[in-house]
């Protein structure tokens, strides 16, 4: 069986073990035979299977302390602790904490933007679209973390300017396709100049009167509770985006 398998392969191997040769199961001859290209693409897929769920536990793990502790009063130990990995996982994947909080910004904001972004160019009719992206405004304003992540978010960029640009520059990644196509989405090719000015801070206020008001929402929960803000997003939305 021995010289069979190892004919079969073209490998010519001599074991000895004491003064007698040793038979090797196919298991353990397996250790000598070169792998096959099936066994090669399994073999990288296994470590970038680990690396994305470890990425994937330290962004949810990094949402919640940055927004329990805030960005700056947090450490990457305590993200790490949450995670359940240690610091040097973290460290193989991103050089420092502001790497770090970039990346949860960009997943955060692709996870729930991107599916509104595809169903108003998705939607057919140009009168359906504007109602799309009204409801999307109104879900988001009852998500927990929206409001102290993003307030985060922009404080830090506020607060160090040598990362502002980088900050802007992940912004306008992620939503300047967006800002481009919406004004001919929602309003049509015959839309100015202006109005495409005049839409761009209007939803620039919005998402910004958004997150204040689930802050203002977690301060005064009695006086401001889910449905009420979501009411007056909508009633926000329907005065300063309008056709």
């Amino acid at each position: 069986m021995l010289h069979e398998l190892l004919d079969e392969k073209n490998i010519h191997v001599c074991f000895y073990h004491n003064h007698g040769s040793k038979e090797l199961s196919r298991n353990q001859l397996k250790l000598f035979m070169p792998r096959t290209p099936t066994e090669k693409a399994q073999a990288k897929k296994e470590p970038q299977a680990r690396r994305i769920a470890t990425n994937t536990r330290i962004l949810d793990a990094a949402l919640a302390v940055f927004t329990e502790l805030g960005f700056e009063h947090s450490q990457l130990e305590q993200v790490a602790a949450r995670a359940g990995c240690s610091r040097g996982a973290i460290y193989a994947q991103y050089a420092s904490k502001e790497e770090v909080f970039l990346a949860l910004m960009k997943q955060h904001v692709q996870r729930r933007f991107e599916a509104m972004y595809l169903g108003v160019k998705a939607e057919p009719e140009m009168g359906k679209r504007l109602g799309i992206m009204r409801q999307w405004f109104i879900d988001q304003v009852v998500d927990p973390s929206l409001g102290a992540l993003t307030l985060e978010f922009k404080l830090y960029a506020v607060r160090r300017p040598e990362s502002k640009e980088r900050l802007l520059k992940l912004h306008d990644e992620l939503f300047g396709d967006f800002a481009k196509d919406l004004p001919s989405l929602l309003f049509g090719n015959r839309s100015s100049r202006r109005a495409r000015e005049t839409l761009d801070r209007r939803l620039a206020a919005l998402g910004g009167a958004l997150s204040g008001m689930r802050l203002e929402s977690d301060f005064r929960p009695s006086l401001l509770p889910a449905k009420h803000l979501q009411t007056l997003v909508g009633e926000l939305f329907d005065t300063l985006v309008r056709r």
